[in-house]
């Protein structure tokens, strides 16, 4: 990362002094100050979703929102970006919801809220559409929702490629290319969760879940029980490439038509830009299967009501509203369980190791009845619902609010209190901003450094004593419990030191080494 995360002096015309405030922490900007640049076309690729009425299935557009401070009067030239994908239940705003497209009312504030500090915020759309058919067919709730997500990973994943390609043509958006973050909130977190975590066929093609359980496909055609609901000849991999589909010419508005006599339906975008990125966000939605979170992937950052309906708190069902009923789709990992297993597998040790004793947000997150364990990285939001007696009709999206004369409000359980909305988006920037200020300070000083000293550590797992042995001098060993809490500080000057585990509460336990400039970090199990 090309930046320092130093204290910026605001200097103001005349007799003003300078103002010291924190860049990418702070606003440093005003409202006025913040540019937006819209209905920019990222790529494009085939949508299965398109009505009749408006021409069927065919190749559409993507578009873009960039906020940004303006350049005129912010001479930083490496910004990093946040990517910020919208909710909606991966329907058309106006369908079902009023929500539902990279303008609803909490996706602009938040963007210009992250402008303000000095991000550069960028609002995407994705393809939409799936069927949540209300009759037994399990298959066209499950596959065409799995193809949703799959779809719209695609998408964030040509996003991201574009903005990357956008710093080599006159990089007119002033980007740090290698900080990049995502933020999705409702249906955009399932987005950001299989961003961060899909990342092989077997992934979405083994579990018996994303299979077949019938001969007839999604779209018609013939299948066979146990085929996978996801395949790549057709769609193209998780990246948005492969499945290329054949293009025929352009239709009047300069769009690919292809050949539907061809398998192929994937568009190509952007080949050679790589979509890597540093941390990935929620505001609700879910990880699609507990096995696709893996040792050293990104980190991850998670805002979720704890009694959410819809997409599970913990571990459970995503469910759907049908014509008035509730239908079951697919068993998921919710944002507690995901972020669990990204503390236990030290992908979140970016977090795991601050104390973030400055922030009520951090205390509260780790301290609260529904994180037990104190994980870092999981804000719950206990919100009950109004009558218990109906579960469903609870406000598990409390960030939302939009025009009160939209007839579609009647369905949705958030009160629609704009200035309720606008405090839990304070809550939410409050939570996420030291993390993403944590991971960028990461970037900048190479905290995350390689596993260097060779060390032994046994027995393991222990229910007493234990010890760290290694070839060089141990100069300090440091304990830290599953939350990221130091426990225990040793400064044994030896290459042989013994531990006692003696009051320590079962668990997990981080263990890092120390010798010179080299570290080390292994698990050790307390039972």
């Amino acid at each position: 990362m090309k930046k320092s995360l130093l204290l910026a002096g605001l200097f103001m015309a005349g007799a003003f002094s300078v103002q010291a405030q924190t860049r990418y922490v702070d606003d440093v900007f005003t409202d006025a100050d913040i540019v937006v640049q819209s209905d920019i076309v990222y790529g494009v690729n085939f949508s299965a979703y398109v009505p009749q009425s408006l021409g069927g299935p065919q190749v559409i557009p993507l578009y873009l929102d960039v906020y940004m401070p303006d350049p005129s009067v912010d001479t930083e030239q490496d910004r990093p970006v946040v990517m910020y994908y919208h909710t909606g239940s991966f329907l058309p705003k106006g369908l079902v919801s009023p929500m539902g497209a990279r303008t609803d009312s909490a996706a602009v504030e938040i963007c210009k809220r992250l402008a303000k500090k000095g991000y550069v915020a960028v609002s995407a759309t994705y393809r939409l559409g799936w069927q949540p058919d209300n009759t037994s067919n399990l298959d066209l709730r499950r596959g065409s929702n799995l193809l949703a997500v799959y779809n719209a990973v695609q998408d964030a994943k040509n996003s991201v490629r574009y903005m990357r390609a956008s710093a080599l043509q006159g990089d007119p958006f002033q980007i740090d290319t290698e900080m990049i973050m995502l933020l999705g909130q409702g249906s955009g977190g399932y987005i950001t969760f299989a961003y961060a975590t899909l990342d092989n066929y077997a992934e979405v093609a083994a579990p018996a879940k994303f299979q077949y359980q019938d001969t007839i496909g999604i779209f018609g055609g013939k299948v066979n029980i146990g085929d996978p609901y996801v395949d790549t000849a057709v769609v193209g991999d998780w990246n948005g490439f492969g499945g290329a589909a054949t293009i025929t010419g352009t239709n009047p508005n300069g769009l690919p038509t292809i050949d539907f006599n061809d398998p192929g339906r994937n568009i190509e975008n952007i080949a050679g830009v790589p979509d890597n990125v540093n941390l990935v966000i929620n505001l609700g939605g879910a990880l699609g299967d507990e096995n696709w979170l893996e040792p050293g992937e990104i980190p991850m950052l998670s805002v979720h009501c704890v009694n959410d309906f819809y997409a599970p708190y913990d571990s459970g069902m995503v469910r759907v509203p049908v014509n008035g009923q509730f239908w079951d789709v697919v068993p998921v990992a919710g944002s507690f369980r995901a972020i669990k297993m990204a503390n236990e597998n030290f992908n979140n040790y970016v977090f795991q190791r601050e104390s973030f004793s400055g922030s009520v947000e951090w205390q509260i997150s780790r301290s609260h009845a529904a994180n037990p364990g104190g994980y870092s990285g999981i804000y719950p939001i206990g919100i009950e619902p109004a009558d218990p007696n109906l579960p469903f009709a609870v406000n598990a999206n409390p960030w939302d609010f939009w025009d009160p004369s939209d007839p579609l409000g009647a369905n949705e359980t958030n009160p629609n209190n704009k200035a309720q909305s606008l405090a839990y988006i304070d809550t939410v920037m409050n939570f996420i901003i030291p993390g993403m200020k944590a991971v960028m300070d990461a970037n900048d000083i190479s905290i995350a450094e390689p596993v260097t000293v060779d060390f032994e550590m046994y027995p393991n797992p222990t229910n007493g004593d234990f010890r760290v042995k290694s070839d060089n001098v141990i100069e300090e060993i440091r304990i830290l419990d599953i939350a990221g809490r130091v426990i225990e500080l040793q400064n044994p000057d030896e290459d042989d030191f013994r531990i006692s585990t003696e009051g320590w509460n079962p668990g997990v336990y981080i263990i890092q080494v120390k010798s010179g400039s080299l570290t080390g970090t292994s698990r050790l199990t307390v039972y």
